[in-house]
């Protein structure tokens, strides 16, 4: 390919590639934890091939610095168990080789054998990812070694010293703890929810709104779904960061993170329920009667979002959050007042227009579930699952 695209495109990577170094000196995030994965990884490899140039033969040296590649992850507890995989693996692979290398000797049709016994031990679901390791490690120690008992533990050897140098380099190099990083997706979540009520609150004040406004707010309420995943993602990522990990020696901190979880449930479920009013509001705008809508109810509907939205932004989001979930309860109470007399002066107030009431009615449902699902949130206590 040629051209100005072809001749842009490595000053426009060489300039991401100088963003993320700045972002990555500048504050914490995932450049920086980009960053250290790349520098842990070269440490490990670099100690694992001296090590191992010094202690055994050139022909097993580079298995010591791959292992080290295989064994360095993102965090203590991944890079443990990712490495005791590994040398399960190999450990397999190994004892094939030399089981193959001494009964039936060095033939194509023995290590024909021997790969389909190694593929099949491959599929055991003990090893995980590192599964193709079993075959990988068979064939190395049978062709190169010809399956040789020596070979096989200077290989062994290698892997060892491998595998010691990754889990050393995590260790030393563990990650920083990512409670706040797991508060901030949490809060994250919490001001597109509440964003999102109190914007439909504004319109519905002020208009009734049209079939294209009210579609923005179902689109918008379907991006709450991918914003949930990512909040419990980044949650997962720091109550795993902090097993095994040496700086909760020193610092402390949350093993794990209830209040975040419960608060991630009670925000996917707010949205999915608000996105069940922007598609009933939707709906509506098809109607011939739509315009007829009562004002009445309307704006009665839009002080009631506005009291959901101020509850939902009240959810605690975290173990260290202030209060026992007293502001939360007030505001429930006051948002259920708000309903009850608006369900009450629509059952009272004569309904002219068509297909009113089934719509009211939604409306209703879909706060009344908002509701319970705030009020049934229970943060008192959540901080006492502590490790």
């Amino acid at each position: 390919m040629t051209g100005p695209t072809a001749q842009a495109s490595p000053r426009t990577w060489a300039e991401r590639a100088r963003r993320n170094a700045a972002r990555a000196v500048r504050r914490p995030g995932w450049e920086r934890d980009d960053l250290t994965m790349h520098a842990k990884a070269v440490l490990a490899a670099v100690a694992a091939w001296s090590i191992a140039s010094w202690l055994l033969p050139v022909s097993v040296t580079t298995f010591a610095p791959f292992t080290s590649l295989l064994s360095v992850h993102g965090t203590v507890y991944r890079s443990l168990w990712q490495s005791l995989r590994y040398m399960g693996a190999v450990a397999v692979g190994v004892v094939l080789a030399a089981g193959f290398g001494s009964t039936a000797g060095i033939h194509a049709w023995s290590l024909a054998v021997l790969l389909i016994a190694a593929l099949a031990v491959a599929r055991l679901r003990p090893l995980g990812a590192q599964r193709l390791q079993v075959p990988v490690t068979a064939l190395f120690a049978f062709s190169a070694g010809g399956g040789q008992l020596d070979y096989s533990l200077q290989l062994v050897a290698a892997i060892l010293i491998g595998v010691g140098c990754g889990l050393a380099t995590a260790v030393l190099w563990a990650p920083r703890l990512r409670h706040g990083s797991a508060d901030e997706a949490v809060r994250s979540l919490g001001g597109e929810v509440c964003g999102l009520l109190s914007d439909i609150a504004d319109d519905l004040r002020e208009t009734t709104p049209d079939e294209t406004r009210a579609q923005e707010w179902v689109d918008r309420a379907g991006r709450i779904d991918r914003l949930a995943w990512r909040a419990r993602a980044s949650v997962e990522d720091g109550e795993e960061a902090a097993r095994l990990n040496p700086r909760r020696l020193v610092r402390g901190g949350h093993l794990r993170l209830p209040a975040h979880h419960a608060a991630v449930n009670v925000l996917e479920r707010v949205g999915h329920q608000t996105q069940s009013i922007a598609r009933g509001l939707r709906y509506a705008a098809h109607s011939d009667h739509y315009q007829a809508l009562a004002r009445d109810f309307l704006t009665g509907y839009a002080e009631l979002l506005t009291d959901v939205a101020v509850a939902a932004r009240e959810l605690p989001v975290s173990e260290d959050a202030d209060g026992d979930g007293e502001a939360l309860r007030d505001r429930v109470g006051r948002a259920r007042r708000c309903h009850d007399r608006l369900a009450a002066r629509s059952r009272r107030t004569h309904l002219d227009a068509p297909g009113e009431w089934p719509l009211y009615g939604a409306l209703l449902t879909d706060a009344a579930r908002i509701l319970d699902d705030l009020g049934t949130h229970r943060p008192a206590g959540t901080g006492a699952a502590r490790a």
